[in-house]
């Protein structure tokens, strides 16, 4: 094969076709030519072809590079995703169900004799010889300890004592009547104003129908004027005109045409006058209230009744509810009193005590003196478990769950199941501890238990179903009442969003366990439980892995 001459040998051979022709013959010069230009076209070839290569090569290199940097950044962003997603609140969720919830108050405490009687001495006395020993059963009468011979020193402090009771008690009778004059006739106003706003609404549906009728008689008054007075314009004309023909003679009755004006005239003020009546009386009836706004004002009359009604309601409660308070407290006063009494009655009859006999039959337990002790009123040194009056279990709860109950509801005991142990609800009162915040709930209970023994109580109303329950602790409150956070998922390209969506509810029911609520909620509904960190309406969180 020929070997294809690089550029500079081409270049020398064609500077050499270009030397005079006496140096190279002419067939040789031209068969020179030809070969040469062959060669130029092979080696233009071959550069186009060595120019696609490096252009293939270079796309292909851009395209590689291209790739890794699309896997490079889609890595990055998982990453970066995943990082932001464990800096995001860790929640706990529940799926809205509907079961039953029950508004019974649930409590425990242990059982205890019903009745117990101290034992004590009235005055001051100097213990002579103690004759029993705690968990003695002991008999009404039997002697429990003896005394040396001394003077009661207590009388006079019990007295005072009395006094003091008595006082409180008037004072307490001092309380304020409810009263709810001012509320009914608020109540009765509202109510007036309402049948006003009624009233004013029937009214203003007549004036529209008015309205409607008497823009009808606007309308033909107006026309008609309208027509009388181009009959007015048109006599008129004629009569001017014939009038300015001096000396007429003609066959018009100038006189006829005259008197036939003057009665369209005549005719013509009467229909101003009526369409000024018609456009006076639209006027007056376009000012009138409009149904909608005589129908806004019952709406807004019924609402201020409504609103009154309902305040009155919940004032009477919570005033029944206060009374009811008020009365125990006063039985508990009266209590004392007459215990005052008595207590002054046996100071008066036992001034030369020398001896204290058991006043009941029981078990003797908490005995504090021992021969040589001086005791007094103000300390039991003894207490008898009386064996025939009982048993009563006292519960800690919430003030507004004791609010719920009343003295003689059942219980239900849930922790035992023979139906021959009962109990009722004994007494309720304020918890000395934290009177504002909790009660004592106290429990008459009968049947086969023991001293010591734990019962669990439920007591209030029968559980009722609802749609939508949740967990108590998914009900969460502040200032704009109570509220849940329900999870909410978005889809992206790199799996699902989860967001926080806040949503108001209105409680309808709790027991200790669950609450049964009201909102813009549906069964399927996922809500927060527990979550790692504050919440915001509309933040992203994360699912716990379980």
């Amino acid at each position: 094969m020929k070997d294809i001459p690089n550029k500079e040998t081409l270049n020398e051979t064609i500077t050499k076709d270009n030397q005079p022709k006496h140096l190279v013959s002419s067939s040789e010069s031209k068969r020179d030519l030809l070969s040469q230009e062959d060669d130029f076209e092979i080696i233009n070839r071959l550069d186009r072809e060595e120019h696609i290569k490096k252009t293939r090569r270079r796309k292909r290199t851009l395209r590689n590079f291209a790739v890794i940097f699309f896997v490079v950044l889609i890595i990055l962003t998982f990453f970066s995703n995943t990082i932001m997603n464990y800096s995001l609140p860790e929640v706990t969720t529940t799926t809205v169900f509907s079961g039953n919830v029950s508004q019974k108050i649930r409590c425990q405490g242990s059982v205890e004799i019903s009745s117990d009687m101290e034992v004590t001495v009235s005055g001051k006395r100097t213990v002579k010889e103690v004759l029993v020993e705690d968990g003695d059963q002991v008999k009404e009468g039997d002697v429990i300890m003896t005394f040396e011979e001394t003077e009661n020193e207590d009388l006079k402090e019990a007295e005072k004592t009395l006094e003091d009771l008595e006082l409180s008690y008037e004072k307490s009778q001092l309380r304020a009547s409810t009263d709810y004059t001012d509320d009914e006739v608020s109540i009765q106003n509202a109510k007036d104003a309402l049948a006003d706003a009624e009233a004013d609404l029937d009214q203003a549906k007549a004036d529209e129908a008015s309205l409607a009728t008497a823009k009808t008689e606007q309308a033909d008054a107006q026309e008609a004027y309208d027509k009388k007075n181009a009959e007015v314009e048109g006599l008129q004309a004629q009569v001017d005109s014939y009038q300015n023909l001096e000396g007429y003679t003609g066959d018009v009755d100038v006189d006829a045409l005259i008197a036939q004006l003057a009665t369209a005239k005549s005719e013509l003020a009467s229909l101003e006058a009526t369409l000024n009546e018609k456009n006076d009386l639209v006027t007056e009836l376009s000012g009138k209230t409009t149904v909608e706004a005589a129908a806004d004002a019952v709406t807004e009359k019924s609402q201020s009744l409504d609103s009154l009604q309902r305040g009155l309601s919940k004032k009477k409660e919570a005033d029944n509810i206060t009374a009811q308070t008020n009365a125990l407290d006063d039985a508990d006063a009266v209590k004392k009193i007459e215990e005052q009494k008595a207590k002054i009655e046996k100071l008066k009859e036992a001034d030369d005590c020398k001896e204290i006999k058991a006043n009941g039959t029981g078990i003797v337990t908490g005995i504090t003196a021992k021969a040589g002790d001086t005791v007094g009123t103000d300390s039991p040194i003894a207490n008898i478990q009386l064996s025939d009056s009982g048993y009563v279990v006292s519960c800690n709860t919430a003030k507004k769950d004791a609010q719920m109950l009343r003295v003689g509801n059942e219980a239900a005991i849930e922790n035992i199941w023979s139906d021959d142990v009962k109990a009722v609800v004994k007494s309720i009162k304020a918890d000395t501890s934290d009177p504002n915040q909790k009660s004592i709930v106290k429990f008459s209970v009968t049947g086969n238990v023991q001293v010591g023994e734990t019962l669990q109580f439920a007591v209030g109303e029968k559980s009722n179903k609802y749609e939508i329950v949740v967990p108590n602790n998914a009900v969460k409150e502040d200032n704009g009442g109570k509220f849940v956070y329900v999870v909410t998922s978005k889809p992206t390209p790199l799996g699902n969003r989860y967001l926080v969506r806040k949503v108001e509810v209105e409680v309808l029911a709790s027991d200790t366990k669950n609450s049964a609520i009201q909102g813009d909620l549906s069964e399927y509904d996922n809500v927060i439980t527990n979550a790692s960190k504050p919440l915001d309406n509309g933040q992203q969180v994360r699912l716990t892995d379980n």
